[in-house]
């Protein structure tokens, strides 16, 4: 019965060292980034993206995010796109875009990159100028 015992409590005692699989938080994302007084008024909860076909078999990357309030808060958001190398593609209305949360409220948010060379995106959120 000891044995028993003893071997459980083993079985236990290293299940509890087993390694858990590595989660990340959306804010931890490289493709993500997030002014720091934005952080405590609001989270992003969603953050997808997908590759678009066009009717001439290139695709564009579409980039979709979900912002939850914790407070009321204003905020301004843009897509900075790359391509494979690295480089930034222009595209047309590169500013800021502001939108504003009430608290509790998620707001969804969209882009498309302007050219099918885009193969990488970083989504910036601050508080607006």
């Amino acid at each position: 019965m000891k044995i028993l015992l003893l071997a459980s409590l083993l079985v236990l005692g290293l299940a509890g060292c087993a390694s858990q699989p590595e989660t990340r938080s959306l804010s931890e994302r490289q493709n993500l980034k997030v002014d720091p007084e934005v952080v405590y008024t609001m989270a992003v909860t969603e953050l997808f993206e997908e590759r678009l076909v066009q009717s001439d078999g290139n695709s564009l990357l579409h980039v979709q995010f979900a912002v939850e309030a914790r407070s009321d808060a204003e905020l301004a958001w843009k897509v900075t796109w790359f391509d494979d190398s690295g480089m930034v593609v222009k595209s047309v209305g590169e500013g800021y875009r502001k939108a504003t949360l009430l608290t509790g409220q998620v707001r969804y948010f969209s882009a498309t990159a302007p050219h099918a060379r885009v193969t990488s995106y970083q989504l910036h959120l601050r508080e607006p100028k």
